[in-house]
């Protein structure tokens, strides 16, 4: 029995380790509704983890680089990407690391803009693989910049 006991212990964190592995790369089916009537049915494709704030954004945006989302700013910039310090309809929010968000930062979809604010769609805020909504006070401390709809995809 004590020899069953440890051989149990030794093989169930690889069995676990092996479950959760498999959950992580299990494809997922991408949250439906879109918030802008431009993207595609099934979103843009794009290689970002489903989850993540980023897999959302370029679900809804046509990003042609790679990055954390911290870094998108300064990667689509050094594509020629047009970038821009003021919120549009269609853009990618860009917020600094720290603060609210991670130390990888966070990026969302803007969907509508006032004079006084504007409405993001977002995942991973507040949790996991979760699209949310929210109104953001305009201006905003906490964002980097904006990437704005324009050549990239016909926009």
């Amino acid at each position: 029995m004590k020899f069953a006991l440890a051989g149990l212990l030794l093989f169930l964190p690889a069995v676990v380790g092996s479950v959760a592995a498999a959950a992580a790369a299990t494809p997922r089916a991408a949250p439906s509704g879109a918030p802008l009537p431009r993207v595609p049915e099934g979103g843009f494709p794009n290689h970002f983890p489903f989850g993540q704030c980023t897999y959302w954004a370029a679900y809804n945006y046509p990003v042609t680089w790679n990055g954390h989302a911290r870094d998108w700013l300064r990667n689509a910039q050094a594509q020629g990407v047009r970038t821009d310090g003021h919120p549009s309809v269609g853009a990618v929010a860009v917020y600094r690391p720290g603060g609210l968000y991670s130390d990888y930062g966070h990026v969302a979809i803007v969907i509508a803009v006032t004079p006084s604010s504007y409405t993001v769609s977002e995942m991973n805020a507040p949790r996991w693989g979760e699209v949310s909504t929210r109104v953001v006070p305009w201006p905003d401390p906490g964002v980097q910049g904006f990437i704005p709809l324009g050549e990239v995809d016909g926009g």
